[in-house]
């Protein structure tokens, strides 16, 4: 395995984030009186971003924003653990995204995401002459043509490439499936993606649209794939979670940091495990998530 400095590529979405902290999280209408709340970071491929630069690899974030104060904050954020955001499309008329996201004391969550407004959906400015010296890429499916571009161009150049299929879109992720090494369901997508709540089935059949290896996250079932021999888990590290959200996001940027310096899928899906673990038992928002000598220490500890 090579632990040489790596550099990522993240591409698709981006959003500013307001967490509320509740007593329960509401069934019906209702007025509840707030214990906390936390404005940072969020999306998908931010959110893997953030975690690959605090996992000490270079950097790069490529996505699309307003020309508004929310998009000045992302970029702030990112730029603060040294995310390279110079690429990302600014537009004047459009409007960044914004989310709201409910927490429960046990680490539930409820979350609502308003994804933008008007910011184009083409992908022909992406700078894909930049993807010289890249050794992985991950890529959400919440721009699909973008994405398309930039699995298309990584396996050109042999970059390992990451997608991260989840239910916001299900038209989207099946344009996507067949493009990149590796792609990593939500359970809920590979749910609704094979019409079945058997992992096995699921991953048998995403196998049949995929190129690559297909995989799954189950919470706190743990991390699943199919190989050769049928399928494999790697378990989740029982923590106590204070809040999962983000939990997803990190895992993907993590696991795809993994590949990249050569890990097996095994050893990717562990080290990014650890990442999402200690991040869930800390806290919430960005501000959360491990370096890397916290998730070694963790692992050294759990071996």
């Amino acid at each position: 395995m090579s632990l040489s400095k790596q550099r990522i590529v993240h591409l698709g979405n981006a959003f500013l984030d307001t967490i509320v902290y509740l007593p329960t999280l509401p069934t019906q209408p209702s007025k509840i009186r707030a214990l906390d709340v936390l404005k940072t970071g969020g999306g998908i491929a931010a959110t893997a971003a953030y975690t690959t630069a605090l996992l000490g690899a270079e950097t790069i974030y490529w996505g699309r924003l307003g020309n508004d104060e929310t998009g000045d904050q992302i970029l702030a954020r990112l730029g603060a653990v040294g995310v390279d955001t110079s690429s990302v499309r600014r537009v004047d008329e459009g409007v960044s995204p914004i989310g709201t996201i409910l927490v429960s004391p046990n680490g539930d969550r409820m979350a609502f995401g308003f994804i933008g407004r008007d910011l184009g959906n083409e992908a022909e400015w992406l700078p894909l002459n930049q993807l010289a010296g890249v050794t992985g890429v991950l890529a959400d499916y919440s721009w699909w043509e973008g994405a398309a571009a930039v699995f298309e161009a990584a396996h050109r150049r042999n970059i390992v490439s990451v997608l991260d299929a989840d239910v916001g879109d299900m038209d989207a992720v099946h344009k996507l499936l067949h493009l990149p090494d590796h792609v990593v369901f939500s359970a809920a997508c590979l749910r609704r993606l094979s019409d079945s709540h058997d992992i096995e089935t699921g991953l048998r059949h995403a196998r049949s649209l995929c190129r690559g290896v297909v995989a799954v996250t189950d919470g706190e079932h743990g991390f699943f794939w199919l190989d050769n021999a049928g399928v494999r888990n790697v378990p989740a590290f029982p923590i106590k979670a204070i809040d999962t959200n983000g939990a997803g996001d990190i895992f993907h940027g993590a696991y795809t940091l993994g590949i990249a310096e050569g890990r097996t899928v095994e050893d990717a899906a562990r080290f990014a495990s650890a990442t999402a673990a200690l991040k869930c038992a800390k806290g919430s928002g960005w501000e959360s998530i491990p370096d890397r000598g916290a998730v070694e220490d963790f692992l050294k500890r759990s071996a």
